[in-house]
């Protein structure tokens, strides 16, 4: 608790003989504690130093100030009415102050002492700090040592595992291979094989499965063969029958093929006959030009009569028809063949008259008219010519009568 109290200097102690005095010990915050004689005095400054020392925060518990131990007031003096002033022997003091000394002394050795212990203890604490630092890095490298061994049991598992799944799978394997190696004995082996097989299995439960294996499994196979040969059959019949298809089809083109040959054959021969006859003609042409080059009167009228067309102007040039409703490539696409200009000189103009030719000329004409017409026909016969209303008009020409008028 704080008090107030004033710090009395020693000319004013012998005024105050009368008052009772009693002494108090205070910090520099004012909180005061009571000083009785002998080692209540001393406990009680010791109990302020070790306040002091221990106290987390240097601030008074009541008004919270910041003090230090310069700031202890050693000596209060209260003014107290109505006490009577006690005295004490001087040297019984000296001896409690003495004794208090020694106490305080051996009180600071056991401290020193106990100050040392602990600096031991500190010290102790700081390598057992290290030490344990050292250890839980120690820990920390086994326990990534001891997860590293885990992961790579955990792998070594693993891999265990498989190669007992791949044991195990090898051995499946060898059985199966086993029992096809006998289904293949079976299948395809001798007789004394099998029987000598079938001897060496035995009459345990075992070989009575293997046995019932072997049987379902050759059933399963006259199966499959019983199928394959159903399926060869009807294989074998559709093949025979387009076999069958493709012979025929192959005859009607061989017939097509051979009626081909004897039509371009037959179009070669004729081709040629024309060919020839073109050339005769030709040669007939030429030679009638030169006949024809004199200039008479009979040589002019029949030059005329030559050189101009017997046929009417709306006849058509004869050409090669495509059949109807046929696919045939049309082989007249460029078939236009004109009549070549005339090199020839024309004859000077005549007067309009009746002309008489002689008796040789007459001949040479009617020959060559008799011949044009036959050759004319027989081309329109042999490419289907024009209708027959152009070759009506084709005849509609002078007749002998008429030409004999001239």
């Amino acid at each position: 608790m704080c008090h107030k109290a004033s710090s009395l200097p020693e000319s004013q102690k012998k005024k105050k003989k009368k008052k009772r005095t009693t002494l108090f010990t205070a910090s520099g915050a004012g909180l005061v504690f009571k000083r009785t004689a002998g080692i209540e005095e001393l406990r009680i400054v010791f109990v302020l130093l070790q306040w002091f020392q221990t106290a987390p925060t240097k601030t008074c518990p009541q008004c919270r100030k910041q003090v230090s131990t310069r700031h202890i007031i050693t000596k209060l003096y209260f003014d107290i009415g109505g006490e009577e002033a006690s005295t004490a022997d001087p040297e019984s003091l000296q001896n409690e102050v003495d004794r208090m000394k020694a106490l305080l002394s051996s009180k600071e050795r056991d401290w020193r002492d106990k100050q040392k212990v602990v600096d031991g203890l500190k010290d102790t604490v700081d390598k057992q700090r290290r030490d344990l630092d050292g250890v839980k890095k120690e820990i920390m490298e086994k326990e990534m040592l001891c997860s590293a061994l885990r992961k790579q049991m955990t792998y070594m598992e693993t891999q265990q595992n498989d190669i007992q799944a791949a044991k195990e799978e090898v051995r499946r394997l060898r059985t199966k291979m086993k029992t096809f190696e006998s289904l293949e004995v079976l299948l395809q082996g001798q007789r004394t094989e099998v029987e000598s097989m079938i001897t060496d299995m035995g009459v345990s439960h075992a070989a009575v499965e293997q046995l019932s294996i072997y049987c379902i499994s050759l059933k399963k196979e006259y199966d499959n063969l019983k199928g394959s040969l159903k399926s060869s059959n009807d294989m074998c019949e559709k093949l025979k029958r387009e076999v069958l298809s493709s012979n025929n089809k192959l005859q009607r083109a061989s017939v097509e093929v051979n009626q081909s040959k004897r039509d371009m054959e037959s179009l070669q021969k004729d081709l040629a006959n024309a060919d020839r006859e073109i050339t005769s003609l030709k040669k007939k042409v030429e030679f009638l030009q030169k006949t024809l080059s004199t200039p008479t009167r009979t040589n002019e009228t029949l030059s005329r009569l030559v050189f101009e067309s017997p046929a009417p102007l709306d006849l058509k040039q004869p050409r090669f028809h495509q059949p109807v409703d046929s696919e045939d490539i049309d082989l007249n696409m460029t078939y236009d063949i004109t009549t070549p200009d005339d090199v020839a000189k024309r004859p000077k103009q005549v007067p309009s008259k009746k002309m008489r030719l002689d008796s040789q000329g007459q001949v040479f004409f009617f020959y060559y008219y008799y011949y044009s017409q036959l050759k004319l026909e027989e081309d329109f016969r042999q490419h289907a010519g024009p209708s027959e209303e152009a070759r009506s008009g084709l005849y509609n020409t002078p007749t002998c009568s008429q030409l004999y008028a001239f």
